[in-house]
């Protein structure tokens, strides 16, 4: 039984030993080998389908920048991976718009035993994520060159599968997006003398009128078409517009546009050299006080007509505007004299006064003359003579030119009263005075006597003139 646990023993010890032994040549023959792979491409995996990474411009950037990956082979392996079998990756999954230091992983994707990834140079990298949006701008033909002498070219028309297109579709990061004013596309039609028609290529053209990189324009291309015909037989005239009457007083034309201001006659090479412009009927402004605007026909002659499609009618306006240059009036105005002092009557010399007007001449045709009237104030003024300059209330916008008339004027008190008359053979009854109490002056501390006002400077008179002056007596 002893013999049985020995021969036991030294057997589990020699299959130890000998797995011992097989690990040491193992690891010995064939160590840990390290195999690096550069320039690997990096993929972003599970970024949101409205999102796209872009570059520190803002154009979109799909290809990330290239890692070095080091793979670690531990003792024998049975796979040997090229450069085709790793991927390597950065997880977007969760992000939204911004700027992010993400991880780098990398992956083998050969089967069998594989090796380990041993190091990813570099380890993080920096994304920029932007919202991708569309937006809907206005499609322009730019004409290039020109077309032979005796040849026109008519305006361009842009079609899709037969279909009018006038806006398009732009697409791309929304800071690249939002600069897009237009898009363009270009024809050269220079010394052609048959119509252009042939696809154009579509660009995202800026404000500045500068190409936008980074950006889809959806379709890419138009189908683009430019007539050009022959215009033998067709002139270009210009419009001449017709205006009748007079504009208000005080009131001016100061500017007459057309729209359109030129239009093309069909015809027989003589019939058009006799004809210069077109004019349009006529447009009435009598009496006008404002800018106005009319459309009205157009008056060729019947031996060149309108070319088909040529517009019929044009619109004219007149602008018309109050003269502003002054102008002067010279008017009689009455002077009235105000504030005369109790027991006093007044009178102003001439009561009548010529003053000159300054304004323009819409503001002086709405001018009454008979509600002016000039002021003259004598408050606080006693009997006297003086020379005053009177006081004239004017319409908003009229002004008086030059130094304003003086007026002289004229205080006398009032004369008292006759005496009554008694009848004959009435004895008048004797005047008896009326008591008059004297009143006691009052106790207390004496009060201060006022002196009196000072008398006003009275100027000399100048001699009256024939006209006899108005009196205004005193309340």
């Amino acid at each position: 039984m002893t013999w049985l646990r020995i021969a036991g023993l030294r057997l589990v010890l020699a299959v130890g030993l000998g797995f011992a032994l097989w690990i040491f040549v193992s690891y010995t023959e064939a160590p840990d080998r390290l195999t690096q792979f550069r320039n690997l491409p990096v993929s972003a995996e599970d970024l949101a389908p409205s999102l796209v990474i872009v570059d520190q411009n803002g154009l979109p950037n799909p290809s990330l920048p290239p890692v070095d990956v080091t793979l670690r082979s531990i003792g024998e392996t049975s796979v040997t991976p090229s450069s085709n079998d790793i991927q390597a990756y950065v997880d977007l999954s969760g992000r939204g718009p911004g700027e992010y230091s993400v991880a780098v992983g990398a992956r083998v994707t050969i089967p069998g035993r594989k090796p380990e990834i041993a190091e990813i140079e570099p380890n993080f990298l920096s994304i920029r994520i932007e919202q991708e949006i569309t937006r809907t701008v206005p499609l322009t033909i730019e004409i290039e060159g020109s077309v032979p002498f005796s040849y026109e070219n008519l305006p361009a028309s842009a079609t899709m599968r037969s279909q009018p297109v006038s806006t398009v579709n732009v697409r791309g990061p929304q800071s690249r997006v939002e600069r897009v004013a237009m898009a363009r596309a270009v024809v050269d039609i220079d010394g052609r003398t048959a119509s252009y028609d042939s696809p154009r290529q579509l660009e995202a053209i800026g404000s500045d009128n500068q190409e936008i990189q980074g950006v889809l324009v959806e379709p890419a291309s138009v189908n683009v078409l430019v007539p050009i015909v022959s215009s033998a037989g067709i002139k270009r005239v210009p419009v001449v517009p017709q205006v009748v009457g007079e504009p208000a007083s005080g009131y001016v034309v100061s500017g007459l546009t057309v729209e359109p201001q030129f239009v093309r006659l069909a015809g027989g090479a003589g019939a058009l050299e006799a004809v210069q412009s077109v004019a349009t009927e006529a447009v009435d402004i009598q009496g006008a006080s404002r800018t106005t605007s009319r459309t009205v026909r157009l008056s060729g002659p019947a031996s060149t007509p309108l070319l088909f499609g040529e517009p019929v009618s044009a619109t004219v306006t007149v602008r018309i505007t109050p003269i502003e240059r002054p102008f002067q009036v010279s008017l009689p105005v009455s002077v009235q004299l105000v504030d005369v002092g109790p027991g006093l009557l007044g009178s102003v010399n001439p009561p009548i006064v010529q003053v000159t007007l300054s304004g323009t001449a819409a503001q002086l045709a709405t001018l009454d003359a008979a509600s002016l009237v000039g002021s003259v104030s004598v408050r606080g003024q006693g009997a006297g003579v003086y020379r005053l300059t009177p006081l004239f209330t004017l319409p908003k916008g009229i002004t008086l030119a030059g130094e304003p008339p003086r007026v002289t004027v004229v205080l006398r008190s009032q004369p008292s009263p006759p005496p009554s008359v008694t009848p004959a053979g009435t004895a008048a009854p004797p005047a008896t005075p009326p008591a008059v109490a004297t009143p006691s002056p009052p106790e207390g501390p004496a009060v201060p006597t006022l002196a009196p006002a000072a008398t006003p400077t009275v100027e000399p008179a100048a001699a009256p003139t024939a006209e006899p002056p108005t009196e205004t007596p005193g309340s």
